[in-house]
């Protein structure tokens, strides 16, 4: 692991340490069921810049453990995701005019799901994913992660894309100078880059401490994108502040005028010590719930795994002594898989409906319990929806 001892987006050196996870497993190492391997657990300790707003992962994991061939998160699977992406072309369309014979390159473009709307919309389209996601693309993929040689290729193709797009991609890629200096190569005068990504201040709004796991080696601010444009040579054009995986920040980063965002984010740094206090509370309040629930019904069963949700059962203590099983949507590959760090089994939802549809039931993906809820009742049913964590 390579320990964080200087701000990537500002430089600064006065890193504070703000909140302290423990030790967790990575959010995507799935044992399946013949395995029989221990998970290897890595530290998540947060450290914050005043200076431009921006959190750090005191210590990275390399991206060749946490994006590997055989990841299984799929964008297609979620309908926010999905509702999310269509809007974000919309803003795209709405902000620049009529994009249709534009290129867009996807940075991070897992299953190809964003790029079919820009794809609907006419225009050419390009990607780039390390994982074995690339495969469930129907795109132009390079199969490798973004980096100098990828950018190269790229412009050798297609020259300077008129969109460059990340959503939810940007926080997971590590060394920032490097990722800055790649995207140089490819910005031309009309480039515009998108950038989607979980926004602090939503997270520290919503208590969304589950969002510092290890796929994320930085979490931003506004700010931060102010000093990530100047670094690029661009400004911000446009900023918006939309609902998905509990709130996330657009930015619209590019060589015209600026635009004037009036954002207060003067008590960020302030907001840990809250989010500490919180975190403790919940702890022991969620715990106790759960425990009440198991003594008066047995096991719980559990709805949904997104990877948050490991940081959620480790910082819980919970195992297969109070989960049954994580009844999965239909089609997601986690299926056949343990919830990392345990024995807990990831099962189709086809079985949770096979059997007594009154039972309380632990919704994991807290941050879309209406999705989640929807779901249920679709298929008939009425037991109770227990979030793991309120909004």
């Amino acid at each position: 692991m390579q320990a964080i001892n200087k701000c990537e987006v500002c430089g600064g050196t006065d890193l504070e340490p703000v909140l302290d996870l423990g030790l967790h497993p990575l959010c995507d190492d799935l044992v399946p069921f013949e395995g029989t391997r221990k998970c290897k657990e890595y530290p998540i300790e947060i450290l914050f810049c005043r200076t431009c707003n921006t959190a750090h992962q005191r210590y990275q994991v390399p991206k060749r453990e946490l994006f590997t061939k055989d990841y299984h998160y799929r964008a297609r699977m979620t309908g926010s995701v999905l509702v999310g992406m269509s809007d974000l072309v919309d803003s795209c369309e709405r902000l620049f005019g009529y994009i249709g014979g534009k290129t867009v390159l996807d940075v991070g473009c897992n299953d190809g799901s964003l790029l079919n709307y820009f794809e609907d919309k006419a225009c050419k389209t390009i990607g780039v994913e390390p994982t074995g996601a690339a495969a469930d693309s129907r795109h132009r993929t390079l199969n490798t992660f973004f980096d100098r040689q990828a950018a190269e290729t790229i412009r050798g193709e297609i020259g300077s894309p008129d969109f460059i797009t990340f959503t939810n991609v940007f926080a997971h890629i590590e060394h920032l100078e490097e990722l800055l200096e790649s995207l140089k190569l490819l910005i031309g005068k009309d480039t515009v880059i998108v950038i989607e990504n979980h926004y602090m201040g939503d997270i520290f709004k919503r208590g969304q401490f589950d969002t510092f796991y290890h796929e994320h080696p930085r979490t931003y601010s506004l700010k931060s994108f102010e000093y990530i444009a100047a670094t690029l040579g661009l400004n911000i054009l446009a900023a918006q502040f939309v609902s998905r995986y509990g709130g996330n920040i657009r930015v619209f980063l590019g060589k015209g005028a600026p635009a004037k965002i009036d954002v207060d984010e003067s008590h960020f740094g302030e907001a840990f010590a809250m989010m500490r206090a919180d975190l403790e509370h919940w702890k022991k309040t969620a715990r106790d719930m759960i425990d009440r629930h198991v003594r008066e019904n047995g096991k719980l069963r559990a709805k949904a795994f997104p990877g948050r949700a490991a940081i959620l059962i480790r910082l819980l203590g919970l195992n297969e002594s109070q989960i049954s099983a994580v009844y999965e949507i239909k089609g997601s590959i986690k299926v056949g898989h343990y919830v990392p760090g345990t024995r807990i089994p990831i099962l189709p939802e086809a079985e949770l409906f096979r059997l007594d549809k009154s039972k309380p039931i632990l919704n994991l993906a807290w941050h879309i319990p209406s999705e989640v809820r929807a779901n249920l009742e679709s298929h008939g049913y009425i037991g109770e929806v227990i979030d793991i964590k309120s909004i």
